[in-house]
């Protein structure tokens, strides 16, 4: 199966990390750090692109910077925001629809390389904080440890600019406790990825190459899998975010027992979650509920929900079998949410929550939870040739 974090597993990476730690851990505050903390992120980047690519890539740094400088210009600024605009969405398009003619191939193997899905969703926090005057323009430093933080570029986390900005600038000596605590999170998060994941992937997946029954088993155990190695890369970060003294958000929690779609996205990968909620989900729905004075909320949620995982599928990547994905589980949240409107009306405060308390309802719901989270991404994931 494809590999979700494959620069984890490389030498150089974890060059970076003890580089890291030898300067970040001593270096506890202060204006420096932020340096520090840049020249390691651009180290990184320094090892997972050719030298060519790199230049570029540090030159698409420097020009976004310049841009958000030219926000401080009032006359500028309008053409300054559709500029940025562009620069989120141009690239994007790029990175996620490989089938656009064009000389895009050098271009489109650097925003692959940098894992420019998790970067675009970093540019809109960024750029939303700053156009809507909640936070000032970054620094330079500032702005490529929240762009390209290296222990975040595998698979996420995606950091909400609100919680890259607010946290602790100065930070307490790390204790030996807690140094053991996140060298643990690590080691869990090697051990879920190169040892459980690993035997799932060699015993079991086949890149759905598979018919009838076996196909059906091999969506259990890719889910399974999935999540284990995905997860894998989420508490390596958290661990080293912890050893760093750098704000690392928490992307899963344990989804395999999700009741429902709502509850499922609540607990897998929860940072894009939160993402789609913030900029897409809410501002759709507030919209469409001026628009209908109010009157419309299930149909005005129903279409929210459309819209953002529509593009949720597309982000995971630009195929119709991904947007299908996508549209996939927003019928599963538009369902999950009609179905609790009704159960409330029906069964009132009291029932409803007799009813969330009952074991075997409960266990059926997981279980159904379960299988179309299952079926939906073995769907996603089979080849359109088998």
């Amino acid at each position: 199966m494809p590999d979700i974090g494959v620069h984890v597993a490389a030498f150089r990476f974890w060059v970076v990390f003890f580089l890291a730690v030898a300067v970040l851990v001593p270096l506890r505050g202060g204006p420096l750090r932020s340096w520090a903390w840049a020249a390691v992120n651009m180290l990184s980047l320094a090892t997972i692109t050719a030298p060519s690519h790199f230049a570029m890539a540090t030159a698409a740094l420097v020009f976004f910077f310049v841009l958000l400088q030219a926000l401080r210009q009032p006359r500028l600024a309008p053409i300054v925001k559709v500029v940025l605009g562009l620069a989120c969405v141009v690239p994007f398009v790029i990175h996620k629809f490989p089938d656009i003619p064009g000389p895009f191939g050098t271009a489109r193997s650097i925003l692959t390389a940098v894992a420019f899905s998790y970067i675009v969703l970093r540019m809109v926090e960024l750029l939303r904080a700053v156009f809507e005057g909640r936070h000032p323009v970054p620094d330079f430093p500032s702005l490529i440890n929240y762009l390209v933080p290296f222990h975040m570029l595998a698979a996420g986390p995606i950091q909400s600019y609100e919680d890259f900005v607010t946290q602790p600038q100065k930070l307490p000596a790390l204790t030996t406790p807690e140094t053991l605590q996140y060298s643990e999170r690590i080691a869990w998060g090697l051990f879920k990825k190169f040892v459980l994941a690993a035997i799932l992937d060699k015993v079991f997946l086949t890149g759905f190459h598979v018919h009838g029954w076996r196909w059906v088993l091999e969506a259990q155990f890719f889910y399974i899998w999935l999540y284990l190695d995905f997860s894998a890369l989420s508490d390596i970060a958290l661990g080293i975010g912890g050893l760093l003294g750098l704000a690392t958000p928490v992307n899963f929690d344990n989804p395999m027992l999700a009741r429902n779609m709502i509850n499922f996205w609540e607990r897998w990968h929860i940072s894009l979650s939160q993402f789609i909620r913030r900029n897409l989900f809410i501002p759709i729905q507030l919209k469409l509920m001026r628009v209908t004075s109010g009157t419309r909320p299930i149909w005005c949620s129903s279409i929210a929900f459309t819209i953002a995982f529509a593009f949720c599928g597309v982000w995971h990547k630009g195929t119709v079998r991904f947007l299908l994905w996508g549209l996939l589980n927003a019928a599963g949240l538009v369902v999950t949410n009609l179905y609790r409107t009704y159960l409330t009306r029906s069964l009132g405060r009291k029932g409803m929550n007799e009813y969330m308390a009952n074991v075997p309802i409960r266990a059926a719901a997981t279980a159904i939870t379960f299988e179309f989270v299952a079926f939906s991404l073995a769907f996603a994931f089979t080849p359109d040739s088998v």
